[in-house]
């Protein structure tokens, strides 16, 4: 039977658990001030270290920790195939994009004349109004674009 790689570490991680859980139950932990370790200090309180749940509520506790290990993997699998699927879309945007550029005509200046039926000039196109563009004002003052704030502090009263 082969595990899926995130039960394969859910398994992973429970065994570690369970490993490095046993050894410290038998540990005694010191309090040196407000340091915690297992060899004593002057003056160090021990510290008790038991599990204080019950076999029941041990049991919910793992219960819960396996459920959202499971629901974490779910949402995993759900955001990959949610990235997935916007890296198709942003791909068939882009082929048709160059395939609408391709397939455009190239733009031709308005002064130039273009053939119309039968050889003649398009007299429309030969005779079309320049576009006018907009000129910078420049005798009104510019406005700065940057603001900043002052406040004038009250002289004090000569005695």
């Amino acid at each position: 039977m082969k595990l899926s790689p995130i039960r394969a570490q859910l398994h992973a991680m429970v065994l570690v658990y369970f490993c490095a859980a046993a050894p410290t139950l038998a540990q005694t932990v010191y309090r040196c001030g407000s340091n915690y370790s297992d060899t004593p200090c002057p003056q160090a309180l021990s510290v008790p270290t038991a599990d204080p749940r019950t076999a029941a509520q041990k049991a919910q506790s793992d219960r819960a920790t396996t459920q959202t290990a499971t629901l974490a993997a779910q949402l995993e699998k759900s955001r990959r195939a949610d990235e997935a699927e916007a890296d198709r879309r942003a791909q068939a945007q882009t082929k048709e994009a160059a395939l609408a550029a391709k397939t455009t005509p190239k733009n031709k200046p308005d002064n130039e004349t273009t053939p119309h039926k039968k050889g003649k000039k398009n007299k429309k196109a030969a005779t079309a109004p320049l576009q006018e563009t907009k000129k910078p004002k420049l005798n009104k003052p510019q406005k700065p674009q940057s603001f900043t704030a002052t406040v004038s502090v009250p002289k004090k009263p000569k005695p």
